[in-house]
């Protein structure tokens, strides 16, 4: 705390030490254990101690690990991060200021412009084949929104107006392929570096058999595994030939296919026979994708709950079937 206030970083209402390890802990979904040695590692954030030695964290000291962890959670290591915030701090820049400064910003139009700037300057970089300023724009983007707004309204939207302009003829296939990649990699690069699970129960997530275009599924799993849900993913084009051998050795209470062809959606319906012999608790079934939003023909045929929302609302009603059906067995 003294070395924030020294700095200049945090104002006297951000500097009173009020939280507790346990407190922050829960707010971040960050392990006491990590606490500590991000503390004792980078003197990252420098906690005012009680009378008996604990603890106490104050507003600005959860604003920093707020803005270390989304940095770690998009695939910097720690190290790396506390280096990009010396670097910010050294140019007169102060990301858990930052943050503080977009909270309080009451007009949502703002933070729409400001992700549209994000975005644009994202695919251009994109186009250029500058992953370097591409990855930069991302970093910037993560210090000041949350994961579901930056994968969402910066990754999937710039992925959208490019794959528009492939289709159109206005960008070679190699633009396209280069910015795929890009992204997937960062995606798969999140969803492993991504915190230990907290919830209860196991999501079993998969391209549907046929289906190869992974950065939907992708996008909802790591929104996923930020909120603390243990998702097991398996990639693009599952067949599901003795897939019921890998659902009984996890046991999954939700299973997570998307599809983006006719086709692809076609190939899970023999998933409806495969769960009738599964001799465990029937898992929850979710289904989504492009296929079932050109086709509304297909949803009757489909052997579960199908999401057709945005991302953060397909997330926000997977929790809800999910807690629906535990809700139910405990009964």
């Amino acid at each position: 705390m003294e070395n924030n206030q020294k700095n200049g970083t945090a104002s006297d209402k951000d500097s009173l030490p009020i939280y507790n390890i346990k407190a922050v802990s829960s707010m971040l979904d960050l392990l006491p254990v990590t606490l500590r040695a991000w503390e004792r590692r980078y003197g990252l954030p420098s906690p005012h101690r009680g009378e008996q030695g604990y603890r106490l964290y104050s507003p600005y000291d959860v604003r920093l690990l707020r803005w270390l962890k989304q940095q770690n959670d998009t695939g910097m290591s720690i190290g790396q991060a506390v280096k990009y915030l010396n670097e910010l701090r050294s140019d007169g820049k102060d990301p858990a200021n930052e943050i503080a400064t977009e909270q309080e910003k009451s007009e949502e139009t703002v933070n729409q412009v400001s992700l549209e700037i994000l975005s644009r300057h994202f695919q251009q970089n994109l186009m250029n084949y500058q992953n370097e300023h591409a990855s930069e724009i991302l970093r910037r983007a993560f210090s000041i929104y949350n994961v579901d707004q930056v994968l969402t309204e910066v990754v999937q939207a710039t992925l959208v107006r490019i794959g528009e302009a492939w289709h159109n003829g206005e960008i070679p296939i190699a633009v396209e392929h280069f910015a795929t990649q890009f992204c997937e990699q960062l995606l798969m690069g999140m969803f492993y570096s991504s915190s230990v699970p907290t919830r209860e129960g196991t999501i079993f997530a998969a391209c549907a058999p046929g289906e190869m275009h992974q950065i939907g599924i992708l996008s909802l799993v790591v929104m996923l595994r930020w909120r603390g849900w243990d998702v097991k993913y398996f990639g693009q084009n599952l067949s599901l030939e003795r897939i019921q051998e890998t659902l009984s050795v996890i046991k999954p209470n939700t299973i997570l296919f998307t599809a983006t062809t006719k086709e692809s959606a076609l190939a899970l319906k023999p998933l409806y026979l495969i769960l009738e012999k599964y001799p465990y608790e029937q898992p929850l079934v979710c289904l989504g994708g492009l296929a079932f939003q050109n086709h509304s023909e297909l949803v009757p045929q489909m052997p579960g709950e199908i999401l057709n929302l945005s991302p953060s609302k397909n997330i926000d009603l997977i929790e809800k079937h999910i807690y629906r059906k535990l809700a139910n067995q405990k009964e």
